[in-house]
């Protein structure tokens, strides 16, 4: 699978520093508050835009949403705000990819310190990717990036590529930091 990342670790590392030098060496670093915005359908193939998201792809998409959530929630990296709970019409409309930020904006709003934006480009059932990007919730900066192919439209393509994602460029490299 191909790959592209920015680190999460300058910002855990600028929330840590908020802890008192005594107190920071005697707790775990805190759990950042993670606005998750419903997964995004970014479709170029074929017709795909005229035709608009299925009814299979919509289902889909909360499928994929709910299992991000819990695989966040797992991580024990984050507490985790439901996204949806906005009323902003850029989340009612799944425009969070294409806003150039403003899901930063939404999720302070939401008393997040984070906020979690990710999506599916197809291309075609047979071509396609997966981007998720998280962002300083203060400052609208991008704390990580990472990226990857996958082939198929199938539950299972798609949900392999969020494990992915989340477990090898997201999870792991931050717990491997913070051990001693």
């Amino acid at each position: 699978m191909g790959k592209k990342t920015l680190t999460l670790f300058p910002l855990m590392a600028l929330i840590a520093v908020t802890i008192s030098g005594a107190q920071a060496q005697a707790q775990a670093p805190a759990r950042l508050k993670l606005a998750v915005f419903d997964i995004e359908l970014d479709d170029f193939s074929a017709g795909g835009p005229i035709a608009g998201e299925s009814p299979e792809e919509t289902a889909r998409l909360q499928r994929m949403t709910a299992l991000v959530r819990e695989l966040l929630a797992q991580s024990g990296l984050f507490d985790i705000v439901d996204g949806s709970a906005s009323t902003d019409q850029r989340v009612k409309d799944h425009w969070l990819r294409k806003c150039n930020g403003c899901d930063a904006d939404i999720a302070r709003a939401l008393g997040a310190d984070l906020s979690f934006v990710c999506f599916f480009r197809k291309v075609s059932v047979m071509e396609q990717s997966l981007e998720m990007r998280i962002r300083d919730a203060r400052t609208g900066e991008l704390a990580h990036v990472s990226q990857t192919d996958l082939r198929g439209e199938t539950d299972q393509s798609w949900s392999r590529a969020l494990k992915f994602l989340i477990r090898y460029q997201l999870v792991e490299p931050e717990l491997a930091r913070r051990k001693p």
